[in-house]
Order: structure tokens, then C-alpha cells, then sequence
């Protein structure tokens, strides 16, 4: 089912703040959402995160639901250093204590936030730009083609035949028993009393070829 964007937003912050990272402005936080909706769908068949319509626009992929959400009056504005104004929602430590959003959403959205929420802006808009599927062959202005999304393989099932198993199951165990292997390993005596008896006159005089009696 898909989760409400309110919902998301909301972990998001709780998920930069988990991880000591600062607040996200909106630019990056629209981004983060596109990737969490991209992971979401590979791992759900395709499913989407949440009913967002994304087109590429701007900075790259943005969906016009935001649009209503960001024009909140309460938003945090700043002066970037570039004399840009940037925007982020403002929610204090009492508002992020407790998720909206069921686990694996929240799990979703953690690996993305520990990922790229404070990683280098340009490097995450040229990560969505030029390695996320749904922008590899977008035009500006037009809606996003999710479809193309590539999703897991499938785990290959191992084939076994069971004649077969059973075959080299007896094998082995008529070797063990051949062998004479136990769970304690393999008995060797520390005297070999076959040949012991070679060394039972150690004490007797040696003839020597050359006719010479020596004791050793």
C-alpha cells in the first residue's frame, strides 16, 4: 500500500536526525524520497512507495504532490552562501521521537538517508541524474518511466537428485566403515607389534660381515 508523503517526509527527518546528520533542505529531501521510492520498488515487484507522480523537472526527478506540502508557511528559510533561499521543514526533538511509518518503510528510508543525507549535493543530483533508471531516458517535462526499473533475480533453485544422494550417502558410508573411521578419528597404535619382534635382541652381539663382534 502506498505510505502518505507527510509520512515519509517526517522519517526522513527522523532518519538524519538518528544518524547526527543535519536536516535536509527540500532539494535533497525530494531526491532522497525518488531513491527510497526506487528501492522500495525493486524490492516490492514494482509497487511504489507512495502515489507520487514523478516527472523530470528542475533538478531532476520531482513529484507535483510536493508541491502542496512544501508551500507550508511554517518551513525554515535560510540564506545559502550562494545567496540561494532554501527551504526545510522545521520539527522539533519531541515531533521525531516516535516513526509513522511502519518498519520496513523506516529501514527503507534509513539506508537511504545513512547513505546520501549529507553526502556532497552535487554528487547525489548526478547519482539521480545519471544512474537511476527512470532518468536514463527522460525528457524534461515529462513523466518518469518507472518501468524500466531493474529488479532482483530471482534466487536459482538448486536441482538435486535424490537417487543420486542417496547412491553417494551409502558410498560413503560402506568407505567409513572400510576405513574403519570413528567420530574420534582414526586408531593407530603407538607401537607397531607386527614389527616388534625386530627389535626384541637389541642387546645381542651384531656380526659384523668383516667377522668383527660389536656390543652396542
Amino acid at each position: 500500500m502506498p505510505y502518505e508523503i507527510q509520512s515519509l517526509i517526517h522519517e526522513v527527518y527522523r532518519q538524519a536526525d538518528l544518524h547526527s546528520m543535519l536536516a535536509p533542505f527540500v532539494t535533497r529531501l525530494v531526491k532522497l524520497i525518488y531513491l527510497a521510492d526506487l528501492e522500495w520498488r525493486r524490492a516490492h515487484g514494482g509497487e511504489p512507495l507512495a502515489d507520487l507522480t514523478w516527472k523530470f523537472l528542475h533538478f531532476g526527478p520531482y513529484a507535483i504532490e510536493f508541491a502542496e506540502v512544501l508551500a507550508d508557511p511554517d518551513m525554515e528559510m535560510k540564506e545559502l552562501d550562494s545567496g540561494i533561499v532554501a527551504r526545510r521543514f522545521d520539527f522539533t526533538a519531541v515531533d521525531l521521537e516516535r516513526p509513522r511509518v511502519p518498519e520496513p518503510v523506516s529501514a527503507v528510508l534509513s539506508k537511504i538517508v545513512k547513505k546520501w543525507g549529507d553526502a556532497d549535493l552535487n554528487t547525489l543530483l548526478d547519482f539521480v541524474y545519471f544512474e537511476t533508471e527512470p532518468m536514463e531516458h527522460a525528457r524534461r517535462g515529462e513523466l518518469l518511466d518507472f518501468s524500466a526499473v531493474k529488479m532482483p533475480e530471482a534466487p536459482r533453485r538448486l536441482q538435486v537428485d535424490v537417487n543420486r544422494l542417496k547412491t553417494l550417502r551409502q558410498r560413503m558410508a560402506d568407505t567409513v566403515k572400510r576405513l574403519g573411521f570413528t567420530r574420534n578419528g582414526v586408531h593407530v597404535p603407538a607401537v607397531d607389534m607386527e614389527s616388534e619382534h625386530a627389535w626384541a635382541e637389541e642387546d645381542r652381539p651384531v656380526l659384523l660381515p668383516i667377522g668383527r663382534r660389536v656390543q652396542f
